[in-house]
């Protein structure tokens, strides 16, 4: 699936906003703009919740990391 900023950003809105694909669909009815299919909404939701759940395992595997070097060194 090609990355568009846009989806990524609405993905993640979705999960961080915990509001689902007809809640968008509402806002972007208001806004006049036409509504996205609701299986598509689910692909950019699903994307972008693997890509913040790698970047938080990354995360945690540097702080660990560091964690553990400064255990380490203070012995």
């Amino acid at each position: 699936m090609p990355c568009f900023e846009v989806n990524t950003k609405l993905g993640e809105a979705m999960i961080n906003g915990l509001c689902g694909p007809v809640q968008v669909n509402n806002f972007l009815s208001a806004l006049d703009i036409k509504e996205v299919h609701l299986e598509n909404l689910k692909l950019m939701e699903n994307w972008a919740g693997e890509f913040i759940e790698a970047v938080a395992k990354e995360s945690a595997k540097d702080a660990g990391q560091e964690k553990m070097a400064s255990e380490t060194s203070s012995l």
